[in-house]
């Protein structure tokens, strides 16, 4: 597979950067909590929290908790949270939060990831106590568990990882009843590059472990994604693939070539377009319901 994949880039995923937040101790008012950048004193049961990555407004979604302000990428919030984040302001781009526009919404909790916002823990920390988490990376639920120990929400967070395993779990036995042997690739088509989605991280666990789905041979099985050319689509041979579209021209042109048409899965009608913001952008038991919620009416 490596020669025939010679004219793309293989990604390894990136060392895991998540750390588990820990409860050190605690008041009736307020909990030291173990982080990235150490240790910090937050309330016991922070009421305005300001999210700076989807990761932390999904978290506080899954626990009930509605931030005060979150940021947002380019098509603006994520649909998958839209009703619980509808009376969250938005603090600035993913890429560059507002940190004045954070400073006037008076949190008691800044939540930040330590690799992107590392550099600004004295400037977040000045505004309101602050704990760096990096975003968990396969194995996402003892983070939802740590998280909802320091923010006073623990029956909160095993509920919520109860429900999507549950969900999970009914819909992986379907699964291998109706489709056995049938193999499974997701494919992302932006505009620089193809790439194919491994199950290292976000979607993958998702789809490999808790779904049981057979991935193709050419599905990265420990790394994140590898890049693909337009060269290498007659080797896309899954029965089933799902594609996130970020450059519909491209798209198109990929659609409208032999090289495609050719593919078992696009001659079978089983090629399946999904949204990105759940299947890429985030982690946790919303978006991984949405992910199972699209594989279902898919394949079942």
């Amino acid at each position: 597979m490596a020669s025939a994949l010679a004219v793309g880039a293989l990604i390894s995923a990136a060392p895991s950067l998540a750390q588990v937040a820990q409860v050190v101790s605690s008041t009736p008012t307020t909990r030291v909590v173990e982080h990235a950048a150490g240790q910090a004193e937050i309330p016991a049961s922070p009421q305005r929290i300001v999210a700076l990555h989807n990761v932390f407004a999904e978290a506080l979604a899954a626990l009930g908790l509605s931030p005060v302000g979150s940021v947002d990428r380019p098509s603006g919030m994520p649909s998958q949270l839209a009703a619980t984040l509808a009376n969250t302001e938005t603090v600035g781009s993913h890429s560059e939060p507002d940190l004045e526009r954070v400073l006037t919404l008076a949190p008691d909790l800044i939540l930040a990831q330590e690799k992107q916002h590392g550099d600004n823990y004295a400037r977040l920390t000045a505004i309101a106590p602050t704990l760096l988490l990096n975003e968990p990376e396969a194995e996402w639920r003892d983070w939802y568990r740590g998280l909802g120990d320091a923010l006073g929400q623990p029956e909160a967070a095993a509920a919520a990882i109860a429900a999507y395993d549950d969900k999970a779990a009914a819909t992986k036995a379907e699964l291998a009843a109706k489709r056995p042997d049938e193999t499974v690739l997701l494919l992302r088509v932006r505009e620089k590059d193809m790439r194919v989605y491994g199950g290292a991280r976000r979607s993958g666990p998702v789809l490999y472990q808790d779904l049981g789905l057979n991935p193709h041979g050419l599905v990265p099985r420990e790394e994140d994604h590898q890049e693909i050319s337009f060269e290498n689509l007659p080797e896309l041979t899954a029965d089933h693939i799902f594609i996130m579209v970020e450059d519909a021209d491209k798209m198109t042109t990929i659609e409208q070539s032999d090289l495609w048409q050719r593919l078992p899965a696009v001659q079978a009608g089983h090629v399946y377009k999904v949204n990105i913001e759940p299947w890429n952008q985030s982690v946790g038991p919303i978006s991984f319901a949405v992910i199972i919620d699209d594989v279902r009416a898919a394949l079942l």
